[in-house]
């Protein structure tokens, strides 16, 4: 079995400054690292030697809630992690309207439109990993780019 790797201090220093990027200042989890750049959060009563001789013994495949994809540059979380974090999220958020919710919520890409295009720039909006949000309700992960919004939204959450 391969080992768990936990991020400790420096590692967990440099999340904490990507994650400022969504106004996310305190992250109550102990992180661990999981398949190529994904990091899950752990809040159990297992302490890290626990944990180490448990995956020694039988293997642990997963452990804890998985909160986002790391990479170089920025961090992409995940639809569990928004509703887990929701309170702190406040910067890099884009507002949906009812149409392009449901496309959103059906898992499609948002095909954006001049005047959507001039409300972004108003705004002040860079292109770049983004929480869509539709009324009091965040929806999930996307991708802001110059024409669209590229959906994350995991295809078991998608509507039908």
């Amino acid at each position: 079995m391969p080992p768990i790797k936990f991020l400790y201090k420096t590692e967990k220093k440099a999340i904490m400054q990507k994650l400022e990027y969504y106004g996310i200042t305190k992250l109550p989890y102990l992180l661990i690292e999981s398949g190529k750049e994904k990091i899950r959060g752990y809040t159990g009563s297992l302490l890290m030697e626990e944990i180490h001789e448990l995956n020694k013994q039988i293997g642990i495949d997963l452990i804890g809630l998985y909160l986002f994809h790391n990479y170089s540059d920025n961090l992409r979380l995940s639809f569990d992690a928004i509703y887990a974090l929701k309170d702190q999220i406040t910067k890099n958020i884009i507002e949906v309207n009812d149409e392009q919710a449901i496309e959103f919520l059906k898992g499609r890409d948002i095909n954006l439109i001049e005047k959507d295009k001039e409300r972004f720039k108003e705004q002040g909006e860079t292109f770049g990993f983004k929480i869509i949000k539709y009324k009091d309700e965040f929806l999930g992960t996307c991708k802001l780019t110059e024409d669209r919004i590229i959906n994350y939204m995991p295809k078991e959450r998608r509507l039908r």
